[in-house]
């Protein structure tokens, strides 16, 4: 009897582990849509400026060099 209980605390044990995993999927998919859901309160609207303008910035001191020579 003590082999047959055993066994069955694993599985008992086994099948509580697939549900808790199943709950962490199921958690995960729905902050992943909410992520993408609300994304413009995370991701600053102005935030790729700052690039495009360093961007901008060197290309004219690259050209205000060129006229120079």
């Amino acid at each position: 009897m003590k082999k047959v209980e055993s066994i069955k605390r694993r599985r008992q044990a086994q099948f509580i582990v697939n549900r808790l995993k199943k709950g962490k999927e199921l958690e995960k998919a729905a902050v992943i849509t909410e992520v993408k859901k609300n994304i413009h309160l995370i991701k600053a609207p102005h935030a790729g400026q700052a690039k495009q303008l360093e961007d901008k910035m060197v290309q004219k001191l690259a050209e205000d060099v060129e006229m120079e020579d």
